[in-house]
Order: structure tokens, then C-alpha cells, then sequence
């Protein structure tokens, strides 16, 4: 697996079957594996949050869920092809944990949509044990949440309460946590639940469900003016970093 640099965040070249493939030995051997999204956004304002920049550099699987990450990689010559979706790889994962009956924990989102989310995986993946779930309106401290998904040991964490409160809630507690795998997976709740329809097949094919949930939610409409912004600030970070080298 190889890493690269993008404003001095680490992202890997993976597929969605190569993070599946090394979930087994994790499982057995009983160690961590945290798989955290990397986008824009992320890239953009993660050194506002020096714990979100260790929790990155200390992950094992850094995946690249934005088209703006591959275009950058493809510019400079890097070896990232694909956009490794967090939302697509969270139901891969739910498959394997389904075919293979292990347990999981959500955390995040509002408490119906948690509800609905719960149903919609007892729904589809039966064979799943749901261990637990909070949501993130919760009135219970971060020590009482870590206490509660320990006490339910599942295999997978699900954590769902966006950036940068997601990051930052592991990068505090994923030491404290009795779970083999984490993943970041922001507003997939929302659209597992239902609450909120996936982009057109035509806007994923083309790479463009980003443009198509800003233009649908007048709070996002500013990510529209990201993309660009940091695609400039992506590529003069490369080309100085190599003058440097």
C-alpha cells in the first residue's frame, strides 16, 4: 500500500477490495484498524486540529473519498485511481460483516435517523448482530459512550457525527475502545436510513455527487468553491514540497 502526501495529509492508494481483504487479520489478531475518509474538506481545515492530523498519520487505512483527492494524485503523478467512497465501503463492510456474523456499533446522527438506520441493517444484513447504538444528541459524556460500546464489544465501530467531531472523538478515545475496526463515515447514516437520497447514478458515474448534494442543501453550497480552492493550493503545496526535496 502506498502513501502520499496532499498539503501534508497522508492518503493511501487502496480499492474497496483491499481494505476488505485486510479486515481479516485484524479480526484474529485482535488489533486496530481505523479507516478514516480523506476529502477536501478534510485536507483543507485539518491543520485547524492537531489531534485530527496525529489521528491521520496514526490510521491504518487512509482512504481517498473525493474525486478532488484522485484528480490531484493524477496531476502529480501519483499512483490513486479511484475515489474509495466512505458511504459505498461502509455498506461493503456491513456485507462482510454480514456474511461472516459479526457485530457492529453505530454511533451518530439524530435519533430517528439512528432508528432507521438500525432497521434498514437488520433489514438487509441479517446475520449482523447489532451490539449497540447511541446517537450523537446524546446527554451521556464521551467517558459514559466509550464505557457503553466496550461493554458491548463489537468487532466494528460505525461513527457517524461528522467532520470534525468524528476525528476529534477518536482521536481521543480510539486507545480507550475494546473494537478491532473504526471508520469515519459522516452523514452515511442519513442516506442509509433513507433521509436522504444518494446522488443520481449519472452524478456518481461522472464524479459529481459532491456538486449535486451542495446544490441540494443550501448549508454545503460553499463546498462548491472548495474544489477549485483546493485543487490550486494541492498543487502548489506538491510543486514546492518537490523544490524543497
Amino acid at each position: 500500500m502506498k502513501t502520499e502526501q496532499i498539503l501534508g495529509i497522508p492518503v493511501d492508494n487502496l480499492t474497496y477490495d483491499e481494505v476488505l481483504a485486510d479486515i481479516p487479520q485484524y479480526i484474529e489478531q485482535k488489533t486496530k484498524m481505523s479507516i478514516l475518509s480523506v476529502n477536501p474538506q478534510i485536507v483543507l481545515d485539518a491543520n485547524q486540529y492537531p489531534e485530527i492530523i496525529t489521528l491521520l498519520h496514526n490510521s491504518t487505512h487512509r482512504i481517498p473519498d473525493g474525486i478532488g483527492v484522485v484528480m490531484v494524485s493524477k496531476l502529480t503523478g501519483g499512483a490513486i485511481k479511484e475515489r474509495v467512497a466512505g458511504f459505498d465501503l461502509m455498506m461493503e463492510i456491513l456485507a462482510y460483516a454480514d456474511k461472516s456474523e459479526h457485530s457492529i456499533f453505530l454511533y451518530g446522527a439524530h435519533p430517528d435517523v439512528l432508528n432507521k438506520a438500525v432497521n434498514q441493517v437488520e433489514s438487509k444484513f441479517p446475520n449482523i448482530r447489532i451490539a449497540g447504538a447511541i446517537d450523537g444528541y446524546t446527554k451521556l459524556i464521551d467517558e459514559e459512550v466509550v464505557d457503553m460500546i466496550n461493554q458491548a464489544k463489537p468487532d466494528f465501530l460505525f461513527v457517524a457525527l461528522g467532520f470534525p467531531k468524528q476525528e476529534l472523538w477518536l482521536s481521543r478515545h480510539i486507545n480507550q475502545l475494546d473494537v478491532n475496526v473504526f471508520q469515519d463515515v459522516g452523514g452515511s447514516f442519513d442516506v442509509l436510513s433513507g433521509q436522504v437520497k444518494r446522488a443520481p447514478k449519472m452524478f456518481i458515474d461522472l464524479h459529481l455527487e459532491w456538486l449535486y448534494r451542495s446544490l441540494r442543501n443550501p448549508s454545503r453550497i460553499g463546498r462548491i468553491f472548495q474544489l477549485p480552492i483546493f485543487l490550486i493550493k494541492s498543487l502548489h503545496w506538491k510543486v514546492r514540497h518537490r523544490h524543497d526535496r
